[in-house]
């Protein structure tokens, strides 16, 4: 490392949302900052599917930081009037679509093939699908235009963290580049600059398989109930537009993803489960893409006349989880540290937790002070804990939802821990803006972690999952589910006469206001908070 070479209170590698969010935010802090960017904007990236807890973070951040523009892509409606050339699209809850391989999809009256679970009561205040393409960049431009220092077309090669500060070295548009930072936080997801750079081993984890993607964006796409009406099945009316949603379709090697664009556009995706380690060891792309649509003769007919306009592509192995989260002059947004699999959409709210925490940690230190170990320590081991027990929070997550899976009885009971965990998080969260008992809400269990009543249940369902094996075991796992969830059961779920279609059914909630420690005055009362949209 030259004498010369810059110096930098933050480097942050990786210009996706996360980090060039948080890249804003601490230069807003007074800090000298600077984000490394691999590739050059526009640049494609997955992870497009947001959710309440993700919208509730920019809300946040938008207010604490004053950055008005993350306020307005956290709520459709928002997004809609003030960036409307901002690809995204309508997302308005979670469709779940259960197949038998080789067969053509029938779903019955009582929807025992089906489940619509709404995240929100209108399109105004829905949630989004992130076209990250269009977006990151629009964020980066914003970064800049606010003095935020980003440097595309950088390849790092090696990394000093002996003695700190840290020095990167490598190229910036072929030439010799480097730096040093006193705190290197790295957002590069699964290219995991640090994690193959430093000595941070891979950790073992509770799923006994490996995940595969074949993945693509796609045009020209016929609506699945159209075809699926044509073929028989029962669609009847549900609480939003079924396929203005993450749409799942579950069959037998795993699940299949649809995120649907406002322009036509659709990002679309096989999840495999590999039990075997062989998987599959033949196949280009677009063969495999083909021979997985083969197995779900319904969704064929739908992309009979698609065009592809990037992919299909493959990815083999797309679970990791790293043994640290944080060192010395050094951490990891949560997608570098750990992914396990798009079902569910958890990835875009855990990175946004991941940049509000941060945030908060460097916020605290005063800005004349140095960012050294002895400053930065506390927080970043309390990020590092909380982090890791989200992370076992989500592989047993996962893990009931891939027993209950060839089922799709049993996977709608599972599904009910998810949602209710977001939607009593959602809840609690908007009525209590500034969080809980003195804890910001950045800073509260995600997924549940943390609450008396949920903590128990995912490894509890587990186990009950391992021994399923008559129709009697799966009433047993229902009325336990029912049973379980009762406290924080706020959204109605696990209830027969529903049919499987979940609104977000705000009388219910008024109800129910003594579980949330409020009356129904109270509740009614606050249902703007609720119901923020504009």
């Amino acid at each position: 490392m030259t004498a010369s070479a810059p110096r930098y209170e933050v480097a942050i590698i990786g210009s996706g949302f996360a980090g060039t969010i948080l890249g804003r935010i601490l230069h807003r802090l007074g800090r000298r900052v600077i984000v490394l960017e691999r590739c050059k904007h526009p640049r494609f990236a997955l992870g497009e599917s947001s959710t309440p807890l993700a919208n509730l973070c920019l809300e946040r951040l938008a207010r604490r930081y004053g950055l008005e523009d993350l306020d307005r892509i956290a709520a459709y409606g928002r997004w809609l009037d003030n960036y409307p050339d901002v690809g995204r699209g309508l997302k308005r809850g979670f469709t779940f679509y259960g197949h038998s391989d080789g067969e053509a999809y029938r779903n019955s009256e009582r929807n025992d093939r089906r489940l619509l679970v709404a995240a929100s009561p209108n399109d105004a205040s829905a949630d989004s699908h992130w076209l990250r393409a269009e977006l990151d960049q629009h964020l980066a431009e914003l970064a800049r235009c606010q003095g935020v220092e980003i440097l595309e077309r950088v390849e790092l090669e090696t990394i000093e963290s002996d003695p700190l500060p840290i020095r990167l070295a490598g190229r910036h548009r072929g030439k010799p580049f480097e730096l040093s930072a006193d705190l290197v936080i790295d957002g590069s997801g699964a290219a995991g600059f640090l994690a193959g750079r430093l000595p941070i081993a891979a950790a073992r984890d509770l799923l006994p398989f490996r995940s595969h993607l074949v993945f693509g964006h796609f045009e020209g796409l016929r609506p699945f109930a159209e075809i699926a009406r044509e073929t028989g099945s029962s669609q009847s009316p549900g609480p939003y537009p079924e396929e203005r949603a993450a749409v799942h379709h579950l069959f037998d090697d795993g699940w299949m993803y649809m995120l649907p664009f406002d322009d036509g556009l659709v990002s679309a995706g096989f999840v495999l489960r590999d039990e075997r380690g062989g998987f599959p060891p033949h196949a280009e792309p677009g063969e495999l893409w083909e021979d997985l649509l083969g197995q779900l003769p319904t969704v064929a007919a739908q992309f009979a006349h698609a065009r592809p306009i990037r992919g299909p592509s493959f990815v083999s192995d797309i679970r990791y989880r790293r043994q640290r989260a944080a060192g010395p002059g050094w951490v990891l947004l949560p997608h570098a540290y750990a992914f396990y699999d798009p079902l569910y959409s958890t990835g875009i709210a855990w990175s946004l937790l991941g940049v509000e925490r941060l945030a908060s940690i460097l916020e605290a230190i005063p800005a004349a002070e140095t960012l050294s170990q002895r400053a930065l320590g506390p927080g970043l081991g309390r990020y590092e804990r909380l982090l890791a027990a989200e992370a076992n929070r989500i592989e047993l997550l996962l893990l009931g939802a891939y027993r209950a899976m060839p089922d799709f009885e049993l996977f709608t009971n599972h599904s009910f821990l998810y949602f209710v965990a977001v939607s009593w998080a959602e809840t609690v969260q908007r009525l209590d803006p500034d969080g809980l008992d003195g804890e910001p809400a950045a800073w509260q269990g995600f997924l549940g972690l943390g609450d008396q009543v949920l903590d128990p249940l995912f490894a509890e369902a587990v186990r009950r999952l391992g021994s399923v094996a008559r129709a009697e075991d799966r009433s047993a796992f229902a009325d336990w589910i029912r049973a379980a969830i009762a406290p924080r059961n706020i959204a109605g779920l696990a209830e027969s006469a529903r049919r499987n279609l979940y609104p977000v059914d705000l009388e219910l909630l008024v109800e129910r206001a003594a579980l949330l420690g409020r009356t129904r005055i109270q509740m009614r009362a606050a249902l703007p908070l609720l119901l923020r949209s504009r």
